[in-house]
């Protein structure tokens, strides 16, 4: 069995918006070692990502269905500043430890942003999240191009942890999302266990397609 993903995604590459001073005041003389990606006059990042899928309907009128997620950013004024994002040498281990658990919830708020958005639409968001993670770990979709390749980065809870960590913080948040992604690789019955997502509501299934793969066409 694959899972095909007839989902059409809208990427607007980064934008970067700079307000230059162009003032022979300021311009100084470009050095050996100066850092492209400190902006001292400051400046916006803007990455927006966005996704349209068809929403199917028995009156067959064109109906589709469109989200999207703005991520703004300042740019780095001071080389400073990048250990806010990023550890570097200057910042003790402790330090950088701190940042790194500040950072590990970050698939936790998406989790919660979908979920949010999804209840507003009327669906069970916790429910068709969890159902989705277990279905994509039943049928996974790295291989199925760049989009599958992202939707299995995203709907792998613990995708990138090491087995050996032992957060009981991280385990008490993402407990439900890693019992859903076990009972999709142990080929239990998502819909059964997520019945809260009923069939036809479920994420994966407004995106893409299961069929048998050797009578695909």
């Amino acid at each position: 069995m694959r899972l095909k993903i007839p989902l059409i995604f809208i990427i607007i590459p980064l934008v970067l918006s700079m307000e230059a001073i162009d003032d022979e005041h300021y311009r100084t003389k470009r050095q050996l070692n100066s850092l492209p990606i400190v902006y001292p006059y400051g400046g916006t990042i803007r990455f927006i990502l966005g996704f349209v899928m068809p929403v199917p309907n028995e009156d067959m009128i064109g109906v589709i269905f469109g989200a999207s997620f703005l991520y703004q950013y300042n740019q780095i004024q001071n080389i400073s500043d990048i250990s806010k994002y990023y550890p570097i040498k200057t910042i003790s281990r402790e330090q950088r430890e701190a940042e790194w658990d500040r950072r590990r919830d970050e698939r936790l708020t998406f989790y919660k942003a979908v979920e949010e958005l999804l209840n507003v639409k009327g669906f069970h968001g916790r429910e068709c999240v969890l159902r989705a993670i277990c279905e994509a770990a039943q049928f996974p979709l790295e291989h199925e191009a760049l989009f599958g390749e992202i939707l299995h980065i995203i709907l792998t809870p613990n995708y990138g942890r090491s087995a050996l960590e032992d957060d009981a913080s991280w385990w008490s948040s993402m407990g439900d999302y890693v019992d859903a992604y076990t009972a999709g690789r142990q080929m239990f019955s998502c819909h059964y266990l997520y019945s809260g997502c009923p069939e036809g509501e479920g994420l994966l299934e407004l995106v893409s397609l299961l069929k048998d793969e050797d009578n695909f066409v």
